[in-house]
């Protein structure tokens, strides 16, 4: 008589569940802000995937998988789907107009499908041997084989340092160092992922192999997707030289400059700023500035922090804001989320709120006012 065991829970399951769950959580944060959003989909993507499938390895360990047999998260479609989700999300930060072809996801998809089909007609892949005669599981077979994940994943690893080293630079500049750096750190992070992927499936063939390496490898697995997802959700502390500052970005801090000098510098980066209108950009950095003026970061933000008497994101921000009072006088027609938009603030609250704390009354009632001298 087969022995019947009954699902359950342990502390490493328990512990599981919740890394999912904060997968999922990590997916909502990287998703509220719009610009964030665009920007980081294939990273949300892949944390929200690693975190269904994370269920599924529950599912399994737990034995729920044959109470709940529908409950099937496709995880051989999520690995396929995995390099190319990071390809398209490095290649954004060497080439802004570069689209990964549709077709880089045609194995995750066709995938998808064929698992689904048998999913449903095998009543939850519980009686997959009626079908194992057909041409049609030959393909379901040889795409849910983890040997052809693994491939995928080395693949684009491969990819991605190929396209890198295509557009590498003889000479680079800050923001390109930092680039190069950030791009290693979120590679090295999915090889972490990978190895421990492929390691699960050379390890399980050995006797001395248990449920506790499983949980090991796992655990790997996960520390690589989430902390892929946290460094993702810092990035723009990171562009901005405040979080790792010294894995990033090494100056000499302890230079010094006159004051005939730090003038003179202020005097070019008021001439840069008001010819070429930087701030504008929603996504301006400090490290990014600092390279289109060809200033270094530490220099420049001593520059603003000493001349201005404010820290960079203020004083960027009285730039949009004089633009933005402008906008609202000439462009009467035009709403104010065009507005803020147009002059690089990406949220109403943070604009309204500067705005206020600067003109003493909010953009709409700014706009009021002067229509109503107008009509005077």
């Amino acid at each position: 008589m087969q022995e019947h065991l009954t699902p359950s829970f342990d502390t490493w399951t328990s512990f599981f569940l919740l890394v999912s769950s904060l997968g999922f959580f990590l997916s909502i944060i990287l998703s509220l802000s719009k610009n964030s959003r665009a920007a980081n989909l294939p990273i949300i993507l892949i944390i929200l995937g690693f975190s269904f499938i994370l269920i599924q390895y529950v599912f399994f360990w737990t034995k729920y998988e044959s109470i709940y047999p529908y409950a099937y998260f496709f995880d051989s479609s999520w690995y396929l789907a995995f390099g190319p989700l990071l390809y398209s999300y490095i290649t954004r930060f060497y080439h802004k107009t570069f689209k990964v072809k549709w077709y880089h996801f045609a194995p995750a998809i066709i995938s998808l499908i064929i698992n689904g089909y048998y999913l449903i007609i095998s009543s939850g892949f519980q009686n997959l041997s009626e079908y194992k005669d057909d041409v049609l599981f030959y393909m379901f077979r040889s795409l849910t084989s983890p040997w052809l994940a693994a491939l995928s994943l080395i693949i684009y690893l491969v990819t991605i340092k190929d396209f890198i080293a295509f557009h590498k630079e003889n000479s680079l500049s800050q923001y390109e160092a930092i680039r190069k750096k950030w791009s290693n750190l979120v590679i090295n992070l999915f090889l972490l992922f990978t190895l421990s992927y492929i390691s699960y499936y050379v390890l399980v063939k050995f006797s001395f192999f248990n449920a506790h390496w499983d949980y090991a490898i796992s655990f790997s697995m996960s520390f690589s997707i989430y902390a892929i997802g946290y460094m993702v959700y810092k990035e723009p502390s990171i562009f901005n030289g405040e979080l790792l500052s010294n894995l990033f970005l090494k100056e000499n801090n302890n230079q010094e400059l006159t004051e005939v000098t730090k003038d003179e510098f202020y005097t070019e980066l008021l001439s840069y700023i008001k010819t070429n209108k930087p701030y504008l950009d929603n996504d301006l950095r400090l490290v990014q500035l600092a390279d289109k003026t060809g200033f270094s970061s530490h220099i420049l933000s001593k520059l603003i922090n000493e001349k201005a008497k404010k820290n960079f994101n203020q004083f960027i921000n009285e730039y949009r804001l004089d633009e933005a009072k402008k906008l609202l006088i000439e462009n009467s027609d035009t709403s104010i989320k065009t507005i803020y938009f147009d002059v690089g603030f990406n949220n109403k609250a943070t604009f309204n709120n500067a705005f206020k704390n600067k003109f003493k009354c909010t953009p709409s009632e700014y706009k009021r006012m002067h229509l109503q001298i107008q009509d005077k």
